[in-house]
């Protein structure tokens, strides 16, 4: 007698029994969550205003280096055509560090740089209103509930 092959077409899937689980205190379990979801929410925004300010530091410094090797080739291309030639011996980098050491030096100024706007400002800033929106209707919640 042959046996019947089972059919692979036809998968037997095995449910899994639902259970009801009873709390003592839901409405304050409730609130822990909330409260819970709500440092959450504080955190994320510290977070991203971090990574904001971290955003503008990377840019700053791009910026900074940008104009400074345009300044040392101002200075390499142009200025030195306007300098006179001379039989000076160039000054040794130890020499230079012992002298800075021995002369008071003065503050030097810096003016602010012009803010650089980034594409992906927008959205981060959508984000953080979306944060925002959320950490207010947690607190409604929490209003309602304590």
């Amino acid at each position: 007698m042959a046996q019947a092959k089972p059919n692979p077409k036809h998968k037997v899937v095995e449910k899994d029994p639902n259970f009801m689980v009873q709390l003592s205190e839901p409405r304050m379990l409730r609130k822990d969550v909330l409260e819970s979801i709500r440092e959450i929410i504080i955190f994320m925004q510290g977070y991203e205003k971090f990574r904001k300010i971290q955003e503008d530091k990377v840019t700053l410094f791009t910026q900074l280096k940008t104009d400074i090797r345009v300044l040392s080739s101002l200075v390499d291309d142009k200025l030195q055509k306007y300098l006179p030639k001379g039989k000076l011996k160039s000054i040794q980098p130890e020499k230079m560090e012992n002298r800075a050491y021995e002369r008071e030096e003065e503050p030097l100024t810096v003016s602010k740089p012009v803010a650089i706007e980034q594409a992906s400002g927008s959205s981060t800033h959508s984000e953080l209103e979306e944060l925002e929106n959320q950490l207010k209707e947690i607190e409604n919640q929490l209003r309602n509930v304590g």
